[in-house]
């Protein structure tokens, strides 16, 4: 009995040990696959992708066939690109612009690695044209003033580094600010600034009696009228501890008899000394028959249409 056990614990730790060998992957690995991949894309050609078998990729929020979609639109790597790693996750992340064609369009990107290869990617378009909140007019977007703010790329000295759950318990502040509206929940620097796809949205005159410590102007801590009934389906995709720099996904679902559009975004956060510093993101308002985000465990998060039985 003894020497069948002693062999099932010898298996399992074989097994196990051969699991997390398949699963690991470190920062220079991540480079190197992000920069595969980025470079497939861009040269059209899915089999330089070094892709899984069972790859799967989506651009804001529908599935793209290798070959199609991007792998067509996207010629190169624009102006601005920034990259962030998370070994523990074994996800790699990019926050920038990309050229389709004459136009540069605002992205976000999240690449999984398994068993040394590509295993899914997700990809946040928005483009100066992209429809607005209503379904009409046009989406916030300043490419020139991404180009003067760009997000940090930075090594933190470890001992300036906050734990990656205390990062995400910071981040998470910032939404529980949303939702409730309540900036003094949020954890960030006074005057913390965030831009959409670039675009500025802060720094306008506090709503008298709401001022939390900005000389009476708004920063990332104080919230407009969204609209938003949660913050939902967080996905803390990359958690960079080096860089002190988290990128997670999430939607934006609205509260009942709202007309604005369900807004599908990843945001890239810079925290400097357990506080917010700046924010990023790349955005889409999706269409109502859209389903978002469209990966599980929440595969299709949607209001359907009345004509939908």
């Amino acid at each position: 009995m003894k020497t069948s056990s002693a062999f099932f614990c010898l298996l399992g730790s074989l097994l196990l040990s051969a699991s997390a060998s398949a699963q690991d992957c470190n920062r220079d690995c991540l480079t190197s696959h992000l920069n595969t991949y980025l470079d497939a894309v861009t040269q059209h050609t899915p089999a330089n992708g070094n892709l899984w078998e069972g790859f799967r990729q989506t651009e804001n929020s529908v599935v793209i066939p290798a070959g199609q979609g991007v792998w067509e639109n996207v010629t190169a790597l624009g102006s601005i690109q920034r990259r962030y790693f998370d070994p523990l996750q074994s996800q790699a992340g990019y926050y920038g612009t990309v050229m389709m064609g004459a136009e540069e369009a605002v992205v976000a990107i999240r690449v999984k690695i398994q068993w040394d290869k590509v295993t899914e990617a997700e990809w946040f378009i928005s483009r100066k044209s992209d429809v607005g909140v209503n379904g009409t007019g046009n989406t916030p977007f300043d490419l020139e003033m991404l180009r003067k703010t760009l997000p940090a790329q930075r090594v933190v000295p470890p001992a300036e580094r906050s734990q990656r759950e205390l990062l995400q318990a910071i981040v998470n502040s910032y939404f529980d600010g949303i939702t409730s509206h309540n900036g003094y929940i949020v954890k960030g620097h006074p005057g913390c600034t965030r831009y959409e796809n670039g675009f500025p949205t802060f720094n306008s005159p506090m709503r008298e009696g709401n001022d939390i410590g900005n000389d009476g102007k708004t920063d990332c801590r104080t919230q407009a009228d969204f609209g938003v009934a949660i913050v939902a389906i967080r996905d803390f995709y990359v958690i960079d501890e080096e860089s002190q720099t988290v990128m997670v996904s999430a939607v934006f679902r609205r509260e009942a008899g709202e007309e604005r559009r369900r807004n599908h975004f990843t945001e890239v956060f810079h925290v400097d000394g357990g506080k917010i510093r700046d924010i990023h993101a790349a955005f889409y308002y999706a269409p109502e028959d859209r389903p978002v985000p469209n990966w599980a465990p929440y595969d299709g998060l949607f209001p359907l249409p009345a004509s939908y039985r």
